[in-house]
């Protein structure tokens, strides 16, 4: 029998506690209404963009559907922001007729990565690419016909969203452009915290003691944020001097990065979509910084069978390749999957042998509201697992500015920084394994 993980500190609040411990706390509002005139493209763009603000100032998650001139959304958070919310939506001119189909309490949130996220069928959907769910036919007909079933449709979104993440190639996103706000934004970020250090790998300086920038920082940074992203690339290879260290030194600078997107965003300078699609740049140079690295000689010791995912649902990958890029540096063999649902997840656990489930949250965002749903994961992968030992690592923002909220999702180790991955595993698996006997694969 495998030992629990430890109680927190006595007097410690979880950042999640009235969520888990209050369900009435949280609500959750569906409702349909009639859009006074037709909504094109710019005029959604304004209205979602306007929305996520709003809901992320209020602690709101959830989904608005549009379709010939109908909304439907589903609003979930505390219950007073719910109220507050709906009182301003019910005063909107934009639409009329509006009819709460369902309210109640809610355990936990169904759309807990979404500040608010926008599904229409047609020419809305395509003039965006990935940042609008595009929904099935099916359940597009059937709230026609019977709208009192949304919040049985409705939720259906979450897995079809994920599914729409998969298909869409890395390289893809990462060209996408951004509004000219943004990579201004953006560009200064590269410029202040990531590209002094691609070019000053040897200096041993960390994110926060930056060496002068070299004099090819603004022009990498112009690279970075443009459409075309192969003379950026081309221009990181360049750059290289270390390439034993450049894993390391990826997680160093690009995490900061990240959290700087997630603060512009609260501070409304920019849209969860170009922070998406930030994120996305980054990955794509930390592959191009990792591809020819020849990894360090790995010990005689057995390396951990270790599996990487992003949580279920979590839209942003930036954590999950860190992790993976820290550990083949280091010499492991990780495994990397981006599973869509828990059953997923699940299905892998009981499929191999892995000693290790490294789980991760956005790096750019804080996700406190998606920690219920990954303790539901964790308890849930526990069961699965091949492996009854099987030992979990969490990490992302929250777990790098809240420390013991991994201790509160039933994790049995956290992980502060992608930087230190490697160690926070191997610290992880001694303490439970001095607390249990070791169980081997059959």
């Amino acid at each position: 029998m495998r030992q629990a993980p430890s109680p927190a500190p006595a007097g410690w609040q979880s950042p999640f506690k009235t969520e888990t411990q209050a369900t009435s706390s949280l609500a959750r509002v569906i409702y349909r209404s009639r859009a006074v005139k037709p909504m094109q493209a710019p005029d959604l763009l304004e209205l979602t963009t306007a929305a996520q603000r709003r809901n992320g100032r209020e602690g709101i998650t959830g989904l608005m559907l549009y379709d010939n001139d109908r909304f439907f959304q589903w609003l979930e958070g505390p219950a007073d922001s719910v109220d507050r919310v709906m009182d301003d939506i019910r005063v909107d001119r934009r639409h009329t007729d509006v009819e709460v189909i369902d309210r109640q309490p809610a355990e936990m949130r169904a759309f807990a990565a979404w500040s608010m996220k926008l599904a229409a069928p047609g020419q809305v959907s395509t003039a965006w690419n990935w940042d609008v769910i595009v929904p099935p036919r099916d359940i597009v007909e059937h709230l026609r016909k019977s709208p009192e079933a949304a919040p049985s449709l409705l939720v259906k979104l979450v897995s079809v969203s994920a599914r729409m993440v998969e298909t869409v190639p890395l390289d893809t996103v990462a060209m996408m452009p951004l509004n000219p706000k943004a990579a201004d934004i953006l560009k200064n970020i590269f410029i202040s915290a990531v590209v002094p250090q691609l070019s000053h790998s040897n200096s041993g300086s960390t994110a926060r003691q930056l060496p002068r920038a070299s004099r090819r920082a603004p022009e990498l940074a112009e690279l970075l944020v443009a459409t075309d992203q192969a003379a950026a690339l081309e221009m990181i290879e360049e750059l290289q001097a270390d390439g034993a260290a450049i894993g390391m030194l990826a997680a160093t600078l690009f995490e900061p990065a990240a959290r700087s997107l997630g603060d512009l965003w609260g501070e409304d300078f920019c849209s969860e979509f170009d922070v998406t699609v930030g994120l996305c740049r980054l990955q794509t140079a930390i592959r191009t910084l990792t591809a020819g690295c020849a990894p360090r000689l790995p010990s005689r010791l057995r390396q951990p069978v270790v599996l990487i995912a992003p949580e279920p649902g979590e839209l942003h990958r930036l954590g999950a390749a860190l992790d993976r890029s820290v550990l083949e540096t280091a010499g492991w063999s990780p495994h990397c999957e981006y599973p869509t649902d828990d059953n997923a997840l699940d299905d892998m656990l009981a499929a191999t042998w892995f000693d290790v489930l490294d789980l991760s949250l956005s790096p750019a965002f804080r996700r406190e509201n998606t920690l219920p749903k990954l303790a539901e994961t964790i308890a849930q992968a526990r069961r699965a697992s091949r492996n009854p030992g099987l030992v979990v690592v969490v990490g992302g923002r929250v777990f790098n500015e809240e420390r013991q909220a991994g201790q509160a999702v039933g994790a049995d180790g956290s992980n502060a920084s992608s930087l230190n991955v490697n160690r926070a595993i191997l610290r992880t698996l001694n303490v439970a394994r001095t607390a249990t006997p070791e169980v081997t694969p059959a």
